[in-house]
């Protein structure tokens, strides 16, 4: 018989994701922004609230994003940019942005624009401009916009 031992060993196994990202699916070839940043995140082994301090937002902010309940604002995309190593706001094949913006990215989609109102959307995104900050610079109201 084989005397009891009171002594265990613990070794940080790294080749071997964290048990809470195994039961999460994240989409191997992201085709969203959600997708891009949680599988950036879980890449990286961090938590909701972790990456959210690396991007300098709010944890619930970084939930509605990766949940595509929220599309997040130009100010934010250099701060995305650069937490993924890569640009994912150029692929036109992402999906419909919701929240504070167009339902589609009107610069980055397929489609040119027809309407008069449609072109000045399409300037207003290109230059990165609130309505409010175009309205103000072409001396209109926001709601003439």
């Amino acid at each position: 018989m084989l005397p009891f031992c009171d002594r265990s060993i613990s070794v940080v196994r790294k080749d071997v994701a964290p048990v809470w990202t195994r039961s999460f699916p994240v989409s191997k070839e992201p085709k969203t922004i959600s997708e891009h940043l949680k599988k950036k995140r879980f890449d990286l082994g961090l938590r909701q609230s972790e990456a959210a301090q690396q991007l300098r937002v709010s944890h619930r902010t970084l939930s509605l994003w990766e949940t595509d309940r929220v599309y997040p604002a130009w100010a934010f995309q250099p701060r995305l940019t650069a937490y993924l190593g890569y640009d994912p706001f150029s692929d036109p094949t992402l999906g419909s942005p919701k929240g504070n913006e167009t339902s589609c990215v009107a610069f980055l989609s397929l489609d040119a624009p027809v309407t008069i109102g449609q072109k000045i959307k399409q300037f207003r995104l290109k230059s990165r401009k609130t309505r409010k900050q175009l309205a103000l610079e072409l001396g209109i109201s926001v709601k003439t916009l």
